[in-house]
């Protein structure tokens, strides 16, 4: 296989996009195609959407399966849902079609957690069609369980886990800003949290990779959700969010064996949130703790990793795997 990969961008909403205009920009990546069901997007070059001086030539299609099967690619940047049973019949889709897959859904990080029958017919699908299929990005995926997992590289054991990210809202991009509910009152946010579809997805998966990166015998996992309220007015690029009302959640992951606690993940997203950071504790021999000040900007550092993962994906083995699986990723030109 040419050390070029022939690429497609399948879902052009806002992390999709960047991704797509991050794979223009690499020597070792062509992009070739895009993909997306938006009709205002459909038929247009890849150029208009992204504000680009010069057409690409990659026009975006609706039909997902006539576009694989007539362009051929080695794999599918892929940026459509955060759940596993939205997103399995594309899977599936580029299974048959020959085409690995890099994903930013949350819940393919760790595919047998929620959705074990899913993860049985993709991992089939994808043997049989000689491709690997991978969910990765950066929360989950890389700043609270991935990355810890790496740094136990320099101890002789780790007891426990502890990673904590603080995101100002503020910063990122609309989207997220609504799945935080940021501009809720406290009684609409209970309502959007009971529907199981909004704030943050992947923390259940977050501490499962880590706890099995770590092998940690976790055997329960839990998590909290609970509403920030703005202390002040806030205003972002998008969106006003007063005072009383939502800025964003606090979300607690917690890996428990029997009583004992072996994983704690402590998430802070809101707008105006102080001191954004990921940090990383181990409880081990010798002591681990790393800090990211600042923190990893979230969108970017969300394309990058998806980008950077398409090598690893196609060289690795074939069938439904995770970020544990496969061969770091790391820049590539």
């Amino acid at each position: 296989m040419s050390s070029v990969l022939r690429v497609v961008s399948f879902g052009l909403g806002p992390i999709g996009l960047a991704a797509a205009r991050l794979a223009l920009q690499k020597k070792s990546i062509q992009l070739v195609g895009a993909i997306d069901v938006a009709p205002e997007k459909v038929g247009k070059d890849l150029a208009e959407l992204l504000e680009l001086p010069a057409p690409t030539g990659v026009v975006v299609e609706a039909d997902a399966e006539a576009a694989l099967r007539r362009l051929q690619p080695d794999a599918i940047l892929h940026c459509t849902s955060s759940f596993m049973p939205l997103v399995k019949d594309q899977l599936l889709l580029a299974a048959r079609c020959g085409v690995n897959v890099v994903s930013s859904t949350e819940e393919l990080l760790v595919p047998d957690l929620q959705h074990a029958e899913i993860a049985k017919e993709l991992d089939a699908a994808a043997i049989a069609g000689g491709v690997s299929l991978l969910g990765t990005g950066v929360n989950p995926g890389f700043a609270m369980d991935f990355m810890a997992a790496i740094a136990s590289a320099v101890t002789f054991d780790v007891k426990s886990a502890r990673c904590v990210r603080v995101v100002d809202a503020a910063t990122r991009r609309l989207p997220l800003q609504r799945k935080v509910g940021a501009s809720l009152s406290a009684s609409e946010f209970q309502k959007e949290l009971a529907t199981g579809r909004f704030g943050h997805i992947g923390m259940r998966e977050s501490v499962a990779l880590l706890a099995r990166g770590l092998g940690l015998a976790v055997d329960r996992i839990e998590q909290t959700v609970e509403p920030v309220l703005a202390a002040e007015d806030h205003k972002t690029p998008f969106l006003t969010v007063k005072e009383g009302q939502v800025a964003g959640i606090r979300n607690h992951g917690y890996g428990y064996s029997g009583q004992e606690l072996l994983v704690h993940l402590d998430l802070s997203m809101y707008v105006g949130a102080p001191d954004p950071r990921d940090e990383i504790v181990l409880d081990s021999t010798p002591p681990v703790h790393l800090k990211f000040q600042g923190g990893i900007a979230g969108d970017q550092a969300t394309a990058a990793i998806l980008v950077n993962s398409l090598h690893s994906v196609v060289a690795a083995e074939k069938g439904l795997r995770t970020v544990l699986d496969v061969a770091p990723p790391r820049l590539c030109r």
